[in-house]
């Protein structure tokens, strides 16, 4: 059997199987999900909106809790409370309140009926105003303060009476506390609901009113953050239509006439708050409810809750979320189902198929080695690490490297490795005229070699030629090579140097490093070194004739030095 069918007949029965099975799976979870979805619809929207409602009356309790810890009702204490209108008082009394609960009722203020006014507003807990007005003045003074009584930096004056404002009027004419309609705060510019209450001296006389400001931009982030379904919205409105908070990125207001103004429900771009609302309208039931509404996305899933009534506001939370949302988690379970099986099917031909890649991939290195053996560039590293018969022949094949390409003694190239590199050097010039491709050999002949060994033997003469080599190897760059020609002449191929100057600094360098003194056993010895060199193409442009040429140089440095040392004599 060929080694294609034998592949065909392992893959597809497993693929068959696998894609059979998981598929089966798929449909029981789809089928199963499906059922569960439909039960479980209305019972997530209902308590989503409990959370929100709960949520929201907490915010809503809080402005209470900070009005009643300033003028507390007299129903709750145990008998009847005069207020006391001494600013300095309210004052202390109001760092206290305002920090309950700085999230949302931060800004706790009493207006009186003379005209006084005093606020603590906590920006944050390093960040603290006051806004002062005196009875008998026309203005009201802020400050940034840092304690109770602190006034060292004024930031500013306005022209503000707390009579004229709208919850002071509210506030005066009822014994309960009211609620403002929600609006966008004068002194910072987001939209904000304030909580007031009438005050009353011992005599009964009128005080005047106590208020604190809820923001809403708190409730607004709160929606933000739930995790209903990725298309879903959330929203509250208040009793005339209008957006309290929403999970949506779409502003619950607009700029008209370079004023801010508040958005309707229906008016809002984000359709499916649009077209929920228009099609449920204000939903004046106590109790919560459900919808399916059909709009132009599809089903759309909608929970509606009322809001705030035992705070004395008649608003609504709303849930809508399209079906197509509530499915999503049942069609991911489908489409996992198929990841799964495509995954399994994968994982079972990369079982099979990787001990073959694996053996093709060490294959690869081997063959890539040979043919730079080849071409007489430095073999790589194999990094092989097997224990069978691919790893035997990798182990062999660097040593059969080793004893061909290195010289046993020196562990430098021999002569047949360095005409290997030559010759390919000169190939890759050939191949490409327009590349500047150039080499230099240096031919290195030892002096004073002989009495090394006449003198201290054959193994002091080879501990010689190791050091000298090792120096030579230590001299030169790592993409040029050293050679050992022969007994004790060296050729060193240097790439990418042709020019005279690079040259004549190249052999006094490798003349210096040669003849430092050698330390053997029972001596010290020194060698000479003469040099003679030859550039391709400059010189030649057979390997051959460069090595003669670079030889011929060698001895005419040889025989001159010899000159020079006999006339010094």
């Amino acid at each position: 059997m060929s080694r294609t069918s034998l592949r065909r007949e392992l893959v597809v029965p497993i693929t068959v199987l696998v894609i059979s099975v998981s598929a089966a799976i798929a449909w029981v979870s789809m089928k199963a999900g499906t059922d569960a979805v439909y039960t479980l619809t209305q019972r997530v929207l209902t308590d989503m909106v409990n959370r929100i409602n709960l949520s929201t009356e907490k915010h809503l309790d809080g402005a209470l809790t900070a009005l009643e810890s300033v003028a507390p009702s007299p129903s709750r204490v145990p008998a009847a409370q005069s207020f006391s209108t001494d600013m300095r008082g309210l004052e202390e009394k109001f760092w206290a309140a305002s920090g309950l609960f700085m999230d949302v009722n931060n800004y706790v203020y009493f207006g009186g009926k003379d005209g006084r006014f005093v606020g603590v507003y906590r920006i944050s807990r390093n960040e603290v105003q006051l806004f002062w007005r005196e009875p008998e003045w026309d203005h009201r003074e802020v400050y940034r303060v840092a304690g109770v009584g602190d006034r060292s930096v004024q930031i500013r004056q306005d022209q503000f009476d707390p009579r004229k404002r709208p919850w002071y009027q509210q506030a005066m004419n009822s014994e309960a506390p009211v609620w403002s309609k929600i609006y966008n705060n004068f002194s910072f510019h987001y939209p904000t609901i304030t909580l007031a209450k009438s005050v009353y001296q011992k005599n009964h006389e009128f005080a005047g009113v106590v208020a604190t400001d809820v923001t809403l931009k708190e409730l607004s982030s709160f929606l933000g953050k739930l995790e209903i379904s990725k298309n879903s919205v959330a929203y509250i409105v208040d009793a005339d239509g209008y957006i309290v908070a929403t999970s949506g990125k779409e502003l619950p207001e607009r700029v008209v006439n370079g004023l801010p103004e508040r958005m309707r429900a229906m008016d809002m771009k984000t359709r499916l708050i649009s077209d929920t609302f228009r099609q449920i309208g204000h939903h004046q039931a106590n109790k919560d409810a459900t919808y399916a509404l059909e709009l132009d996305i599809g089903t759309v899933d909608v929970a509606v809750s009322p809001l705030g009534q035992k705070q004395g506001l008649n608003w609504q939370t709303i849930v809508a979320v399209p079906r197509a949302d509530f499915m999503s988690s049942i069609n991911q379970g489908f489409f996992q189902s198929v990841v799964i099986a495509v995954a399994c099917i994968i994982f079972a031909l990369t079982i099979g198929l990787a001990i073959v890649e694996r053996v093709i991939r060490d294959v690869r290195k081997l063959t890539s080695a040979a043919e730079k053996f080849g071409n007489g560039e430095p073999m790589p590293k194999l990094d092989i690490r097997r224990t069978d018969e691919i790893g035997i022949l990798a182990q062999t094949f660097t040593e059969m490297e080793n004893k061909l390409r290195f010289d046993k003694l020196t562990q430098v190239a021999n002569r047949e490795s360095l005409f290997a590199q030559i010759n390919h050097l000169q190939q890759m010039a050939e191949e490409n005229p327009d590349v500047e491709i150039g080499y230099t050999l240096l031919f290195v002949d030892l002096d004073r070699f002989k009495q090394v060994n006449d003198n201290y033997g054959h193994d002091a003469g080879d501990k010689v030629l190791v050091i000298i080599a090792a120096r030579l190897r230590a001299a030169i760059r790592d993409t040029d090579e050293v050679a050992r020609y022969g007994g004790d002449e060296f050729v060193l191929l240097i790439k990418d140097t042709r020019h005279a100057i690079d040259i004549d600094h190249m052999v006094d360098k490798i003349s210096a490093v040669v003849e430092e003194p050698i330390a053997l056993e029972n001596a010290v010895v020194d060698v000479g070194a003469s040099i003679g060199w030859a550039s391709f193409p400059e010189d030649g442009d057979d390997y051959m004739r460069l090595i003669k040429i670079a030889d011929s140089r060698m001895y005419n440095r040889k025989r001159d030095r010899k000159s020079q040392k006999i006339q010094l004599v």
